[in-house]
């Protein structure tokens, strides 16, 4: 990571794009990949550079979104770099109401709130219990089960974020550093205990979540903030609890599933029922301090790059 490759673009094949990179999320996921883990590519927003032989879509100077990921990665191209080429068929339009900064963040963390709420299918009126309710991830959690009428109880850490996430929708707010989750959980529901809950921490903080969900119920781990590895009780197991890991991949496992997500995201986005959280921006140079940025704690909004 000391330098940058660099590389010539060669002559647009027949239907292709070339992509000028304008500013993109930087996920913590391609440093697992970096420290040889698990590899979660980022997406970015892009401004059409140059359009090769027959494209209809798009006009040199369009802001886009490159879609077919796993197309272009296995042709040597990623994400940390200036240009991109793809096919007309795998970029997706940003409308001009739509922000540099909230397109940025289109793809992963939009696109997983949906798919999530999707999969709990939450009924209107019950509660949803999360975890690092703060997060950019959490914060588009309750801004979408607001907009389906779903009731959200959030677990922090930090007390300052209590009444900021009030006003952005939230429910109840729990700070897991001077509040018994699980009994909290219980006087909020009147004992009925939460229908579904999701969590992004993973080790014992799954176990503390599990217990707060209602015979039957739905677990949803997304994230490992502070392990690998969940633990989980043989209670919440008899109990009929089931334990599920939300993988973006599965939610959108066809080309179709891709474009249906993608123009509900979008539409939501221009709405403004979703607004994602925006941190602080680096250029691509600066990739150091955005690493840092990133790994902070209650370092606020998603860390953008921008090149």
């Amino acid at each position: 990571m000391d330098g940058f490759d660099l590389r010539h673009t060669s002559p647009l094949e027949k239907n292709c794009i070339l992509l000028d990179s304008i500013i993109g999320p930087f996920q913590r996921s391609p440093l697992a990949y970096v420290n040889r883990v698990n590899f979660r590519p980022s997406r970015m927003l892009i401004s059409c550079s140059e359009v090769g032989e027959g494209v209809t879509k798009f006009v040199k100077g369009q802001r886009v979104i490159p879609l077919g990921m796993l197309t272009y990665f296995k042709d040597g191209q990623g994400t940390w770099q200036d240009y991109i080429v793809v096919d007309e068929a795998n970029a997706f339009p940003v409308p001009p109401s739509v922000s540099d900064e909230v397109a940025a963040q289109f793809i992963v963390n939009p696109w997983a709130a949906m798919g999530i709420l999707e999969r709990l299918t939450v009924p209107k009126g019950e509660y949803l219990l999360q975890t690092a309710a703060g997060s950019t991830m959490g914060r588009l959690i309750i801004q979408l089960a607001k907009h389906f009428g779903i009731k959200t109880i959030n677990v922090v850490r930090r007390e300052e974020w209590r009444r900021e996430l009030i006003a952005l929708g939230a429910d109840e707010v729990i700070n897991c550093k001077t509040e018994d989750v699980r009994s909290r959980v219980k006087e909020i529901t009147g004992q009925k205990m939460a229908y579904a809950a999701v969590d992004a921490v993973a080790g014992l903080s799954t176990k503390v979540v599990a217990a707060c969900v209602r015979d039957g119920g739905m677990l949803i781990v997304y994230g490992a903030l502070s392990s690998n590895d969940v633990t989980y009780s043989i209670y919440d197991l008899r109990r009929g609890v089931k334990l599920e890991w939300f993988y973006l991949g599965d939610y959108v496992p066809t080309r179709e599933k891709i474009d249906l997500v993608a123009s509900k995201v979008m539409r939501l986005l221009e709405l403004k029922v979703m607004r994602p959280y925006i941190g602080r921006k680096y250029s691509l140079t600066q990739f150091r301090d955005a690493i840092a940025e990133s790994e902070r704690e209650g370092r606020g909004g998603k860390v953008l790059l921008v090149s």
